[in-house]
C-alpha cells in the first residue's frame, strides 16, 4: 500500500512540475495534437515559441504508428531537434510540426 501511495504521488498533475501522461495531457486539453513513444514520453503541438526556434533535425528517434500520435498519420518519421532534444520535428507528406516534451506547470 505504501508503494503504490509513493508512486501516485511522483506523478504530475495539473498545477504541478515533471512529465505529463497522455492522460494527464488529454485531461487538460481534450483536443491536444500529441505524440507518445514507446517510453512513455508524450509530446504536444501547438506552442508559439517552438516555431520561433531555428533548430534542425538530429537522429531519428520513431516512425508513428497506429495509435501513438492524435493528428499524425502512421509513417510519420520523428527526428529529436539538434538543439534542444525536449523538441522532436515531424515530417510527412511535405509537411513539418514540432512538437514539446509534454511537462507539468
Amino acid at each position: 500500500m505504501v508503494v503504490i501511495v509513493l508512486l501516485s504521488s511522483c506523478s504530475p498533475g495539473t498545477g504541478e512540475g515533471g512529465q505529463l501522461d497522455r492522460r494527464q495531457v488529454l485531461s487538460m486539453n481534450p483536443d491536444a495534437d500529441f505524440v507518445e513513444l514507446e517510453n512513455g514520453n508524450v509530446y504536444t503541438h501547438g506552442a508559439e515559441w517552438i516555431s520561433e526556434k531555428k533548430l534542425t533535425k538530429g537522429e531519428e528517434i520513431a516512425i508513428v504508428e497506429e495509435g501513438m500520435a492524435s493528428d499524425l498519420p502512421p509513417g510519420t518519421i520523428l527526428y529529436e531537434s539538434k538543439e534542444i532534444p525536449a523538441i522532436l520535428i515531424a515530417e510527412y507528406g511535405g509537411i513539418t510540426k514540432r512538437y514539446h516534451l509534454a511537462m507539468g506547470e
